[in-house]
């Protein structure tokens, strides 16, 4: 019980903000895409950055760790995977020019892998570096309910990002740059996170860009942190 009144605590939460990026949809025309996946973007970092005041995650300088009950990580996967069928639909036109796969799918998986490894490897050497502390190790009964929630929530943020907001911006920018914007984009939307919801500060910025950056390049490689999203 206690669960489902944390759930329906957060929901009502997020609830304004939810329908203000409603009524912009509604406002902004079609013939706007951009404006309206920034839109997407901005209930995503919202929506994101509440679970923090409920409790859903334990950010740190040293990591980062979900801890919402069983019950509630199921619900925001569920919900994940719900915005991005609704994102998918309301977003049509957008989501037709986002390639999901690319001509050769075999190295996009070995790429996407190879950038996750790349990611791993810059996070663990910058803690490292300075000294940051590792979380406690997860009960191994909650990994498979973790990796199951983090794919469904990464998916749409990676629609988001590395979707939508990429493939529009390659209609101003070559691949490359496109790739750059929405890595450093991405990092950027989460300086709320780092600075204001959390005291963590530039450990999260760091890794969010390195992150972002490293996902971009589509034309080269999958872009999911967790899954395999090819938009090249």
């Amino acid at each position: 019980m206690a669960e489902l009144t944390s759930l329906a605590q957060y929901l009502l939460a997020i609830t304004p903000a939810f329908l203000v990026c409603a009524a912009l949809l509604l406002a902004v025309p079609r013939t706007v895409p951009l404006l309206r996946v920034l839109v997407h973007i901005l209930f995503f970092v919202l929506a994101r950055d509440a679970m923090t005041a409920h409790g859903y995650w334990q950010v740190a300088a040293g990591g980062l760790r979900f801890t919402a009950p069983p019950p509630v990580l199921l619900a925001l996967g569920a919900m994940s995977l719900a915005l991005v069928a609704s994102t998918c639909w309301l977003e049509s036109e957008a989501r037709r020019q986002i390639r999901w796969f690319g001509t050769r799918p075999l190295l996009s998986v070995l790429l996407g892998v190879a950038g996750a490894a790349l990611v791993v490897a810059l996070a663990t050497g910058l803690k490292a570096l300075s000294g940051l502390p590792s979380l406690a190790p997860v009960a191994p009964s909650m990994l498979p309910l973790l990796l199951g929630f983090a794919l469904a929530a990464n998916c749409y943020e990676e629609l988001l990002f590395r979707g939508l907001l990429q493939q529009q911006l390659r209609a101003w920018l070559p691949a490359w740059r496109a790739a750059l914007v929405s890595g450093l984009l991405f990092g950027l939307c989460h300086a709320f996170l780092a600075t204001t919801v959390t005291q963590v500060g530039a450990p999260i910025l760091v890794f969010t860009v390195i992150e972002g950056v490293v996902a971009g390049p589509g034309d080269f490689c999958a872009g999911c942190r967790l899954g395999v999203m090819s938009v090249d």
